[in-house]
């Protein structure tokens, strides 16, 4: 073989390497989470929805008593998503299910973004690994009753009324049967956002919304809960007035008219 060839051999390999990468683009990521750092799933890399999670974000919610059961109380965004700049990540000590309503199991940990507290996703399929542990430890997911939200309906008619029913209503601070509940968005909308942050979940705080999520004009909403400090208003709104396949919103309780 002559020298020309012993040559261009190598450099044929090597620009088909290089062109190759270029247009294929970086390898995806493994499709797994791990007990550590993990970030959000982009939509390119899982486009389902379901209850609790969609493409390029997954929601948040609490333990009740030994599993996570509670409501949505934030989301988790993958960058671009909910006007995030940066990917959000969870650090994940333990999981949990998977339950009857998601598709996999939960992860619980501590949740960054515009939460900032220990938390469950929804699911673990929408967490993808990224490293070590990073946070405090959150090796014991938050465990609060719903009463920590409003349950005073003498002062507001939208917060839950504080009694247990059984076959209707099981926990108080929260509403089970939503349709029964729902509210009218006043004359010039509600503003929908991602989250109000951990302390006005479990702590009562002052709310501290972030991820915006866009304008809704006008419309009626089904209410799951009030925060404690009566400033926000989780619900559930039209399918197709927000983005990604999103359904759960806080709105501004000044926005808003009982309509039960």
């Amino acid at each position: 073989m002559s020298t020309r060839f012993r040559v261009a051999a190598p450099l044929a390999l090597l620009l088909a390497a290089l062109f190759g990468s270029v247009l294929l683009g970086p390898a995806p990521r493994a499709h797994a989470y791990t007990i550590g750092w993990n970030d959000v799933a982009t939509a390119t890399e899982s486009s389902s929805w379901g209850t609790g999670y969609g493409p390029g974000w997954v929601a948040l919610t609490f333990d009740t008593g030994g599993a996570p059961h509670g409501p949505i109380v934030g989301v988790l965004y993958a960058a671009g998503v909910a006007g995030e700049p940066g990917t959000d990540h969870m650090d994940v000590y333990s999981t949990h299910g998977p339950a009857a309503s998601v598709d996999g199991p939960f992860a619980g940990g501590y949740a960054y973004g515009g939460f900032g507290g220990c938390a469950w996703a929804y699911w673990t399929g929408k967490l993808r690994a990224d490293g070590a542990h990073h946070s405090p430890s959150c090796t014991t997911p938050p465990n609060h009753t719903t009463k920590i939200f409003c349950y005073d309906q003498a002062a507001d008619r939208l917060c839950n009324d504080g009694v247990v029913q059984q076959s209707t209503e099981p926990e108080a601070g929260v509403w089970k049967d939503i349709t029964a509940h729902p509210a009218t968005i006043d004359p010039g909308g509600c503003d929908a956002w991602g989250n109000v942050g951990a302390s006005a979940i479990y702590n009562g705080t002052a709310v501290a919304y972030q991820n915006s999520l866009g304008h809704i004009a006008s419309g009626t909403v089904k209410v799951r809960y009030v925060t404690k400090d009566d400033h926000a208003v989780m619900a559930l709104v039209a399918d197709g007035a927000l983005p990604a396949h999103m359904r759960w919103a806080f709105l501004p309780r000044t926005c808003l008219t009982p309509a039960f």
